[in-house]
């Protein structure tokens, strides 16, 4: 195999490779949290430490169940709350005023995706690592008819491995053959299988 060959073989293996190691991958979490959304403006909150995905998020699927209509307004006169990734004071949230998308029985479920924001807070989670806490904070502002509560919740995440990780793991993989292969040619020299090099 001349140089030439050699190196668009390579080239060829590296594409592939990149190309394997940068798909998007969905990571669904369902959560059991379950309780009274307070009216009046006190909040109910959860959060959970989350591990195990890609480093980059492409987007988020967002699902919050409710045990009826009562407060799902979809204004700042209901129902309102904060999906948040991290613990930090300045860690990136997303702020929501639900309203039901879809029923099952006498439960409604609202149902979003994040997807293209910046990351910043207030404007979503694209290209942040989800591998941390995630907090979900819901508050009634509304002081009047019948307290709504959660059933659950859950979140489908988008990630791929950060292009940094999947560029030291093709060059890893490279490295590897590149060795293998010298040690094959060694091993067929030493057995005089083949003319050493020049």
């Amino acid at each position: 195999m001349n140089k030439h060959t050699k190196l668009a073989f390579l080239s060829s293996l590296l594409a592939g490779l990149s190309s394997l190691c940068t798909h998007a991958a969905v990571y669904p979490y369902t959560f059991t949290d379950a309780g009274a959304i307070p009216q009046g403006g006190t909040a109910f909150s959860v959060e959970h430490l989350l591990g195990g995905m890609g480093s980059s998020i492409t987007s988020i699927e967002f699902i919050l169940t409710f045990n009826s209509s009562a407060s799902l307004s979809g204004t700042g006169s209901g129902i309102q709350g904060l999906l948040t990734l991290g613990t930090d004071t300045g860690s990136p949230y997303v702020s929501f005023y639900p309203t039901a998308t879809s029923s099952s029985g006498s439960q409604r479920i609202y149902d979003m995706t994040f997807s293209g924001s910046s990351g910043s807070p207030g404007t979503g989670f694209t290209g942040l690592d989800p591998n941390s806490t995630w907090s979900l904070a819901l508050w009634d502002t509304s002081t009047g008819g019948i307290e709504n509560g959660l059933a659950g919740w859950s979140l489908n995440v988008t990630a791929v491995p950060e292009p940094v990780n999947v560029a030291l793991g093709v060059f890893a993989v490279v490295a590897l053959l590149v060795q293998g292969g010298r040690a094959w040619r060694h091993r067929r020299q030493a057995n005089g299988r083949i003319a050493p090099l020049p």
